[in-house]
């Protein structure tokens, strides 16, 4: 049996890969089933991967083999601490945990980047995020500057009918202004239902594609409050901060339920006078979600914010609200995605834009193209065109 051919890469660069989702020695080793102390002798120059090993490697590191053989680390800005992720408890979290969200918080910047790139190249200058709110305002001025900036009135509501609807206008309002909405495909809600970076230009929302859309508008609401309010930061170090972050989530939340459910219109709706006079039933509940384009969750809560239901009659129904998701999430049964829509939803449609008219106008190579699009096929190029008209 032949030699293995070894892979003369540079030590510092594996270490730098390594480091780059913030995976362990041990970690790395696993994935190859080989002792920890190679690694070791690898990233120290006291030794080299054979050519399978170091390929292996830049796959599970995500970055381009031929990185290896940098005679250095790349050098990229630093990224900022201004990030923030909400879970299904709607708590601000320090901490990632699994190595997809890990790999999400540098995709997404790597895109932000290519974005600001991409816009140079075609001498095109980002637009500047145009709303800022002081913490010290209102709640309910915040909101109506959300849904000033949106262009939300009850009538451009009454025709979304369905949560998908409204979100995918907020979203194209919203691109239009040059934020980035990309959606997560592998993560799991549980760990990260909505995530932004608070960017002047070019500022990032992420949704998490396995929610619901109206789980989803929701988070991009909250979100975008986030943005707005310049306050997406998290500190490093759990307990530094001497304000609890769970106030700004619950802030956040109360906020995008008045840009989404304004409490004038709720009080105004024909559905009100119905509980009132005949008590509470789903089917009217049923009927102001579907004409403000929102959960069943958010119109509760603003009833209960009326004063019309009692706290522990909110709880009880919120809690069956929730098993009877449950429920339906349990049956549910996720199709086939095809490549153009799944790569599509990920970058979200300006991204996608970007870089195809790039492609067209020769400025990026089909190669490129292919990368910045998460290795979509050229074959998927006409679909994925289609689906950003």
């Amino acid at each position: 049996m032949g030699k293995s051919i070894q892979a003369l890469i540079t030590p510092e660069v594996l270490a730098w890969a390594r480091n780059l989702d913030g995976l362990t020695i041990e970690e790395a080793a696993s994935r190859l089933n080989i002792a920890a102390d190679k690694i070791r002798a690898w990233e120290n120059g006291q030794a080299h991967p054979t050519l399978r090993q170091a390929k292996e490697l830049a796959k599970y590191y995500r970055i381009p083999f031929v990185t290896l053989y940098l005679p250095d680390p790349p050098k990229k800005p630093k990224r900022i601490d201004r990030v923030d992720y909400r879970t299904f408890g709607n708590v601000g979290v320090a901490i990632t945990t699994s190595r997809e969200l890990r790999w999400l918080l540098r995709d997404i910047e790597d895109r932000r980047d290519s974005m600001i790139e991409l816009y140079k190249i075609d001498g095109r200058t980002p637009k500047t995020f145009p709303l800022h709110m002081s913490e010290a305002d209102s709640e309910g001025k915040i909101a109506t500057e959300i849904r000033n900036l949106l262009g939300l009135t009850p009538s451009v509501q009454k025709k979304f009918r369905k949560p998908e609807k409204a979100l995918s206008y907020c979203i194209s309002v919203l691109e239009n202004l040059d934020v980035l909405v990309f959606q997560a495909a592998k993560i799991e809600p549980s760990e990260m239902r909505g995530l932004s970076l608070g960017y002047s230009e070019m500022p990032i929302i992420v949704l998490n594609r396995k929610d619901e859309n109206s789980a989803r508008l929701f988070s991009l609401i909250h979100e975008l409050a986030h943005i707005v309010l310049n306050n997406a930061g998290i500190c490093n170090e759990i307990g530094s901060e001497t304000v609890s972050r769970n106030e700004v989530e619950l802030r956040c939340n109360r906020i995008a339920g008045l840009v989404l459910a304004p409490i004038n219109d709720i009080k105004t709706h024909p559905a009100i006078e119905s509980i009132v006079k005949y008590g509470f039933d789903d089917t009217y509940i049923n009927a102001m979600a579907r004409d403000f384009a929102v959960s069943k969750e958010v119109i509760l809560y603003n009833i209960y914010d009326l004063g019309i239901i009692t706290k522990d009659f909110y709880f009880e129904t919120l809690g069956r609200y929730k098993d009877e998701y449950r429920e339906y999430a349990s049956k549910k049964k996720g199709g086939m995605i095809p490549p153009a829509l799944d790569k599509g939803t990920q970058v979200g449609r300006l991204y996608a834009r970007t870089v195809l008219d790039a492609y067209h106008n020769d400025k990026i190579s089909t190669r490129d193209a292919s990368a910045y699009l998460l290795n979509l096929g050229v074959k998927h190029f006409g679909s994925i065109e289609r689906w950003c008209l």
